[in-house]
């Protein structure tokens, strides 16, 4: 891992993802690309400006001015000292996802707040759109993290054929402890447990993963069966696949990884197929 892009909208929550980011790079190496897109909101809808004549440039350019002396006061933290911290400012007329894939990253680091933090990020289901669009995984901070040192992950798993194949996570899990493989079977899911085994044994070995377990927990939503599953074990990190577009939106329509990022207390890495 040679890149960590943090998108931020400059609020205070951006700790929680720089914090966690800056952990990373001091293990790898890497350096990081604090971002933020400027919002051309004083643009007013055309229906008002008719026979009218508007000059947002001075606006715009103080927004510009103000957005980048507050990345590169994020980035002179005294206690990143020793990390690498490159401030970028993009605009949203570009596009947000434009801006964010247009960068070299290997991981996204983006921090939310509380149950309706992904829908309050920045405007609307600018956050879900991050996570659904970004090409690469993509790291969900909902609370401060003294240290980021995953041990005790959750690898929520749906038996899709595509997650067989090897996985190149963007930092090691390789030292958790107690790797913890979890399928959560609704009431309406007629699998039987010794097929979802075999399938799990299967999937560890292509990975090349010897030590793990798999528990097979009953809830009534595959969502809140993760949730509720981590918190019994204590867990520290979430990780959940997706095929990218297609991916997420399979996953969105019973609504697992929106419940997941919106409700989850703990860090969700979400891995591309």
């Amino acid at each position: 891992m040679k890149t960590i892009l943090v998108p931020t909208d400059l609020s205070p929550i951006t700790e929680y993802a720089l914090n966690v980011a800056v952990d990373l790079a001091r293990t790898y190496q890497a350096e990081i690309i604090l971002l933020h897109t400027v919002l051309s909101e004083y643009i007013p809808p055309a229906d008002c400006v008719t026979g009218l004549s508007f000059d947002i440039g001075p606006v715009y350019e103080e927004a510009w001015k103000e957005a980048d002396q507050e990345l590169h006061k994020l980035a002179a933290n005294p206690r990143y000292a020793d990390v690498t911290i490159k401030t970028q400012l993009g605009s949203n007329l570009d596009g947000l996802i434009h801006c964010i894939n247009e960068q070299p990253a290997d991981l996204i680091v983006l921090a939310s707040k509380g149950s309706s933090g992904l829908m309050e990020w920045l405007e609307g289901s600018h956050a879900e759109l991050i996570v659904r669009h970004a090409t690469c995984p993509v790291l969900v901070v909902k609370q401060p993290v003294g240290h980021f040192k995953p041990e005790r992950i959750v690898y929520g798993i749906d038996l899709e054929k595509e997650l067989k194949k090897p996985h190149t996570y963007p930092f090691s899990l390789a030292d958790s402890k107690r790797r913890q493989f979890l399928y959560v079977m609704t009431p309406s899911d007629g699998r039987l447990p010794e097929g979802v085994r075999e399938w799990v044994d299967e999937f560890a070995a292509i990975n090349g993963m010897k030590e793990y377990n798999l528990h097979i927990w009953h809830d009534k939503t595959i969502s809140g069966g993760i949730l509720h599953y981590a918190d019994e074990v204590k867990a520290d990190l979430i990780v959940l696949f997706t095929h990218g577009h297609k991916g997420l939106q399979h996953w969105l329509k019973g609504s697992v990884a929106e419940d997941v990022l919106n409700h989850s207390q703990i860090p969700v890495l979400i891995m591309r197929l």
